[in-house]
Parts: structure tokens; C-alpha cells; sequence
């Protein structure tokens, strides 16, 4: 049930933040990642399963345009003449981009999994109120 409920999440990201890059060309959009953790931290409390790191592996799924991001990058430096101490830079600099872009990703996707965590405890609270 866990990599249903991790793989529904990141499959509703993953569409919504490559096509905010695409339309942009410029920045991926992250809000997708916090609303498909929200989704799947919700379904992982409502059938009483673990939720620890669901979050990060959301966020690592439905962050995966900022490989795209950064090969559109790579491919725009590529065709620059430079020294070989800058190409290498370049590429060191390229790979914390591609640590730090996933790192925010998967902050987002455990941002969106706690708060779903948090809805549905406050549902199932409600529900329980109320039936007595």
C-alpha cells in the first residue's frame, strides 16, 4: 500500500512540474510536489501505514525535471569555449545543482505529507467526535 500511495503522489506531481517547466523554460514549480505529498500522506494515515520518508520519495519523484533543468543548462554552456578547469567547475557546480534542486524537492514532498498527515488525524478526530 506505501509505494501505491508514494507512486500516486509523485505520479500526480511529476506531470504538473514538467509542465511548469515547460512552459516556462526556466523554473520548476514545486507546489506539485507539496500537493501530491498532502495526497499521500493522507491515504498512508487513513490505512494506518508508515509515513516516514514517503515525503522524500515523492519529492525525488515529482522533482525529476530539474534533471531537465539541468541538462538544458549543461547543453546551453556546452557550446562555450573555455579552459578545462572551467569545464570542470562547471560540472561540479551542475551536480549541486542536481543535490541541492532534489534536496528542495523532497523538502516539499515531506512539507506536503506532514500537512496531509495533519488532515487526516483532524478528519478522523471530527469523525470520531461526532459519532458519539
Amino acid at each position: 500500500m506505501r509505494w501505491k500511495c508514494v507512486l500516486l503522489g509523485g505520479g500526480v506531481a511529476l506531470p504538473c512540474t514538467a509542465f511548469s517547466y515547460w512552459q516556462t523554460g526556466s523554473e520548476v514549480s514545486l507546489g506539485a510536489v507539496v500537493l501530491g505529498g498532502l495526497l499521500t500522506g493522507y491515504l498512508l494515515t487513513q490505512s494506518n501505514s508508515d509515513t516516514s520518508r514517503a515525503g522524500i520519495q515523492v519529492g525525488i519523484l515529482g522533482g525529476l525535471p530539474v534533471l531537465w533543468a539541468v541538462f538544458d543548462t549543461y547543453v546551453a554552456a556546452a557550446g562555450f569555449t573555455e579552459p578545462v578547469w572551467f569545464k570542470l567547475a562547471e560540472g561540479v557546480l551542475l551536480f549541486g545543482f542536481i543535490i541541492t534542486g532534489f534536496g528542495i524537492a523532497a523538502l516539499a514532498g515531506e512539507v506536503g505529507v506532514r500537512i496531509g498527515t495533519w488532515l487526516a488525524d483532524s478528519v478522523t478526530n471530527r469523525r470520531s467526535r461526532v459519532t458519539r
